[in-house]
This record gives C-alpha cells, sequence and structure tokens, in this order.
C-alpha cells in the first residue's frame, strides 16, 4: 500500500459513522478509514479533506457530486463507482481499479494514479491536470473529449485507445504504450514523441502541434487533414503514409522520408525539408511555398499542380516525374534539372516585379 497523503494525525472512523457525516452533511476532515468496505452505500455529497481510504472497498458505490481534497485511494476498489460532478484535489490513486467508472467530467487535478486501471472507465470529458500517471491503463478507457495537461506519464499505457476530440497538452509520451490506438480530431500540443513506433495508425484530422516526432515511424499510417505546424520531425519516416491535405507549415521534416507516400493538396509552407526523400511520392496539388528543400528527392513523384514557389531547390534531384504546369516561381533551383515545355511554370516576371514592389509603412 501506498503511504498516507501527508503526515496528519487522523481518527478511526468506522463505516456507520462515515455514512452518518455524509447524511448529516457535516465535513470530513482528516479521518483514518483505510480498508473499509463502502459496498451498497451512498457517500454521495461531501467533502473529504485528507481522508485515508487506503486498500478500500468502493466497488458501485456512488460517490457524486463530492470535492475530494488530499485524499488517499491507493489500492482502492473503485470500480463501477459513481464519480459523477466530483472534483479530485492532489489525491491518491496509486494501483486502485476504476474499472468501468463514471468520472465524466470530471476534474482530477494533481496527485497521482500510478499504475491505476481505467479498463472501461467513462473517462468523457474529463480532465487530467499536473497528475502523475505513471503506467495507468488508460487503452480501453472510453476518452472523448478528455484532456490530460501536464501530467508525468511514464509508460502510460495507452494501447488501442480510441480516442476522439481528445487533448494531450505539454506530456511527455516517449515511454507511453501507443499501439493499435486510433485518434480522430485528438490534439497533441507540444508533446514529447520520441522515435515512437506508430506505423499503420488511423490518426485522422488529429494535430501534432509544436509536438517533439523526431525519428518517429509512421509508415503506412493515415493521416488525412492531420496538421504538423511546427512540429519538430527530422529523420521520421512516413514511407506510404496516407497524407492526403496533412499540414506541414513550418514544420522540420529534415531527413525524413515520404517514400510513396500520398501527399496530395499536402502543405509545406515554410518548412525545413532538407534532404527530406519525397521518391514516388504523390504531390499533386502540394503547396511547398519557401520550403528549404536543399538536397531534398524527388525523383518519381507526381508532381502535378504541385506549388514550389520561392522554395530552396538547390543540389535537389528530379528524374521519372509526371509533370503538369508544376509552378516554380521563384524557387532557387538548377533548371538543367527541369524539363523544358510547357509541363511545368518558372518565373512569372510580373509576378516577380510585384511581390518586388515596396509596401507602405
Amino acid at each position: 500500500m501506498s503511504a498516507i497523503v501527508n503526515n496528519v494525525v487522523r481518527q478511526r472512523i468506522d463505516v456507520d459513522a462515515l455514512v452518518a457525516k455524509v447524511e448529516g452533511a457535516e465535513p470530513l476532515r482528516e479521518l483514518d478509514a483505510r480498508g473499509l468496505d463502502f459496498r451498497g452505500r451512498n457517500l454521495s455529497g461531501a467533502i473529504y479533506d485528507q481522508v485515508d481510504f487506503d486498500g478500500a472497498q468502493f466497488a458501485g458505490i456512488a460517490m457524486r457530486d463530492c470535492t475530494l481534497v488530499g485524499c488517499n485511494f491507493a489500492g482502492a476498489d473503485l470500480s463501477d463507482a459513481d464519480f459523477s460532478d466530483s472534483c479530485f484535489v492532489d489525491c491518491v490513486f496509486d494501483d486502485a481499479n476504476f474499472a468501468r467508472a463514471l468520472l465524466n467530467s470530471v476534474p482530477i487535478q494533481g496527485g497521482s494514479a500510478k499504475r491505476a486501471d481505467f479498463s472501461g472507465a467513462d473517462l468523457r470529458d474529463a480532465v487530467f491536470s499536473t497528475c502523475d500517471l505513471g503506467a495507468a491503463r488508460l487503452g480501453s478507457a472510453q476518452l472523448e473529449a478528455a484532456a490530460l495537461i501536464e501530467c508525468a506519464a511514464q509508460a502510460l499505457d495507452l494501447e488501442g485507445a480510441q480516442m476522439l476530440r481528445t487533448v494531450f497538452a505539454s506530456i511527455d509520451l516517449s515511454t507511453a504504450r501507443l499501439a493499435g490506438m486510433r485518434c480522430e480530431q485528438v490534439v497533441f500540443h507540444r508533446a514529447v514523441f520520441g522515435p515512437a513506433e506508430l506505423p499503420h495508425l488511423e490518426l485522422l484530422r488529429s494535430q501534432f502541434m509544436e509536438a517533439d516526432l523526431r525519428g518517429a515511424n509512421f509508415s503506412g499510417a493515415t493521416l488525412l487533414q492531420s496538421g504538423f505546424k511546427g512540429a519538430l520531425l527530422a529523420d521520421a519516416r512516413f514511407d506510404g503514409a496516407r497524407a492526403a491535405n496533412a499540414l506541414f507549415v513550418e514544420a522540420d521534416v529534415s531527413r525524413a522520408t515520404f517514400y510513396g507516400a500520398d501527399l496530395t493538396s499536402a502543405l509545406f509552407v515554410d518548412a525545413k525539408a532538407e534532404g527530406t526523400n519525397f521518391g514516388n511520392a504523390r504531390l499533386v496539388q502540394a503547396i511547398l511555398h519557401r520550403a528549404k528543400c536543399a538536397g531534398a528527392r524527388f525523383d518519381g513523384a507526381d508532381l502535378e499542380y504541385a506549388d514550389f514557389s520561392h522554395a530552396d531547390l538547390r543540389d535537389s534531384v528530379f528524374g521519372s516525374n509526371h509533370w503538369l504546369r508544376t509552378k516554380f516561381h521563384g524557387a532557387q533551383c538548377d533548371a538543367r534539372n527541369l524539363p523544358a515545355g510547357q509541363s511545368i511554370l518558372l518565373d512569372d516576371p510580373e509576378l516577380l516585379a510585384a511581390e518586388r514592389w515596396p509596401t507602405a509603412n
């Protein structure tokens, strides 16, 4: 069992006395309720402050509309319990069992839930803030519109998670278990993944804004309409990924590989892509305005209506491409590597003159 939250002297209490305090609307402060069995009781509508519930039994109970501060639920059985409209502040849930518990819209601020089991728990709209979720099991929980903000996540288990509109902010997922998860409209803001293995996952319309994904493997993943604005993706792998309409604006994809990827209408505006491999990729209508692509490979890529305006393409490699009105306006490139004729569009003198026209202050 875990240590009691804060080193204070607590008064031992039994089940009936504690329930009587709840029914009498008395605040419950600094009580010792370790190992008690509350099954079949209603503990709703109370204030719990520094109460020690270590190893207690709460399976199936109602603890709705409560405020709980500094309480200890380490090793407690909270399965099937209803915590609707409650609020937890600086509580300990290490090794607790939340299987199938109702935590819809419940905020859990601070504290610790290391190794806690949330299998099948209803976490819709729940918010974990600055909570230690090390090795917690969230993979089969309902994670719709939930939020994990600045939480510790060492070995967090999200394997097989089905997430919709969930937010991960400023969280390190580099040691998390992510295999088989599916994300739709999920936000990973400033999340750290490191060289995570994410192949063949469905990550639809999700945002990885300013995330650290250096060396991550997205091979074969489905990334339709997902965004990587400002993300760190150096040495990442997107081979064979389906990333139509994906946004890589201001992202660093240096030395990344997109071999055979579908990047139809993808945006690489102001991206850093030195040494990146786009070989055999589908870049139809992709926009690479001002992208830094020195030394990148585009051989075999479909570049129909692709737009490289003002991109740095020095020492880039082209060959066996499909061209149709591919635009190189203002780009830094070696025209000898490009085909002659009407299949590409080089500098537009009138447009260049207009772009250089001084603007009013």
